[in-house]
């Protein structure tokens, strides 16, 4: 692939590409409330917003349980991603997206396997664990706050979901907010935060979305392999409760082919944070469909103040 080095901690590049995962619904009692079920089919839209680099990122979402298919489009539909479980063996991603250098529509297709078979995604997270923490205005309305916490090694992360219930406690819920703050043991700061908005939220959802347009090619996605899971699915990631994302599985390989060596253990975890955020901008920006697309360089493990020293 060829790339060029920038001063920013990006670098402009031809294309890159795709991948799975699956929310369940919990419904046990949680301090006299009902956990949060927004239903087995819906609708919604939402805006992924990133505050350490100013990222907006709007997307429009349609889930399927029983037909075991789900499908999500970026940056209105610049980007269309299809959850399809019962396609070939084990199911399969279909990205449908622009490709430099002329943004030709191409379609790009993950098989699953046995051991990791695709299933429809969620656009919000999987309530298990989460417990009421209070009632709290939030746009204008009483919003239900449930509240998880999960750690792993120094990452602690704080996972928040705003809900209403139109029709009851025990009703189905509308979301409202999704919030994560993160909290480094080691360093003993909050180095970590997005949200997700959601609105137009509908219990009904028309069954031709989810079929992926006709009449096109798929091709398999381009290396490297690593990257697949987190390109074919963004938001995995954000609506997960796992402290360990896919970004953060990057950070690995990007160690490796950089020959990286930290002096301590505290600046192994200030550079991987820099790097998952680094790689979020990367992929966002480049499903915005402009006329160039970044990719991670030598420069990707910085902070922001040095890469503004550098330019």
């Amino acid at each position: 692939m060829a790339q060029e080095m920038t001063s920013n901690g990006f670098s402009f590049v031809l294309p890159i590409l795709l991948a799975h995962a699956f929310t369940c619904i919990y419904t046990k009692p949680v301090a006299g409330r009902t956990v949060p079920d927004f239903g087995k089919m819906y609708h919604v839209k939402g805006v992924i917003s990133l505050p350490s680099y100013e990222i907006e990122e709007p997307f429009e979402a349609w889930y399927d349980f029983e037909g075991n298919r789900s499908r999500i489009d970026y940056y209105n539909g610049t980007v269309r991603t299809f959850l399809i479980g019962n396609d070939l063996d084990y199911g399969a991603i279909y990205q449908i997206r622009p490709v430099l250098p002329t943004n030709d529509i191409r379609c790009f297709q993950l098989k699953g396997t046995k051991e990791e078979p695709i299933q429809p995604q969620s656009a919000m997270p999987d309530v298990q664990g989460f417990e009421f923490e209070k009632m709290e205005d939030c746009k204008g309305v009483q919003c239900e706050v449930w509240k998880t916490i999960t750690q792993v090694g120094h990452k602690k992360n704080t996972y928040r979901l705003w809900v209403t219930r139109p029709e009851g406690n025990d009703a189905p819920a509308t979301p409202q907010r999704f919030e994560m703050e993160g909290f480094n043991t080691l360093l003993d700061s909050h180095n970590d935060k997005y949200s997700i908005e959601y609105s137009d939220f509908s219990s009904q959802t028309e069954p031709d979305v989810f079929t992926p347009p006709a009449g096109m090619t798929c091709e398999d996605f381009p290396d490297p392999p690593e990257e697949h899971q987190i390109l074919a699915n963004p938001i995995q990631d954000y609506v997960s409760t796992n402290p360990v994302s896919h970004a953060h599985r990057m950070f690995g390989p990007f160690k490796e082919k950089f020959k990286r060596q930290y002096k301590s253990e505290k600046e192994h975890e200030e550079r991987e944070i820099n790097f998952v955020h680094t790689l979020r901008f990367v992929h966002s920006r480049n499903r915005v469909g402009l006329s160039f697309s970044l990719g991670i360089n030598n420069r990707s493990d910085w902070s922001r103040a040095e890469k503004r020293k550098y330019c």
